[in-house]
């Protein structure tokens, strides 16, 4: 008896830390706050986060010098990635959160790896430090101001790529499955 009253009380307290623990996820969700950008680009067009109502956006951080940008963008896993949300709606921005960097550097690697989209300045690293970028690259996907995805670009082991299931699911209408991932730059 004493065996019976003991588990069903250990049962009893693993329901409830699942539930606590399923309203403080919902909780976070909901309290999550907006992030909004206003950046430039290298020809020093402004784009901002609010012109972008109902769109995903992927705020892509990269380095023209980075051993772990340079792989994606020669083997075109970025440009290819852009090209087949293109038609889809998905706005796709670099952004280059490094001082060191200038807009020279990014023009001349846009060229060497047939950059199209948008390649945005933030040199101060203020939006950087906001969104919470911290290696390049370091991925964000993002929908009416709420982060849905962040984290790295793909696994290198793998090959499975977190930024295009993220933005699939979100196309399907469905919650992103794996919401974070740790980046590797």
């Amino acid at each position: 008896m004493r065996v019976i009253a003991m588990f069903l009380v250990l049962l009893l307290g693993f329901g409830v830390g699942f539930l606590q623990a399923d309203e403080k996820s919902q909780d976070a969700k909901k309290a999550a706050p907006a992030v909004s950008f206003e950046l430039k680009d290298l020809d020093g067009k402004t784009y901002k986060s609010a012109d972008y109502k109902d769109k995903i956006i992927v705020l892509e951080w990269t380095e023209s010098g980075c051993p772990a940008v340079k792989p994606l963008y020669k083997a075109k896993k970025v440009q290819n990635l852009v090209t087949a949300y293109k038609d889809k709606g998905v706005q796709w921005f670099s952004v280059c959160s490094t001082k060191n960097n200038s807009i020279e550097g990014l023009k001349k690697f846009a060229k060497q790896y047939g950059v199209e989209h948008k390649i945005l300045t933030d040199f101060d690293g203020k939006v950087g430090k906001k969104f919470g970028a911290k290696r390049t690259p370091h991925c964000f996907v993002i929908k009416d101001g709420k982060v849905l995805y962040q984290g790295a670009f793909d696994n290198r082991r793998s090959g499975e790529n977190y930024v295009k299931k993220a933005v699939d699911e979100i196309l399907a209408g469905k919650e992103v499955s794996t919401p974070r991932t740790r980046p590797y730059g």
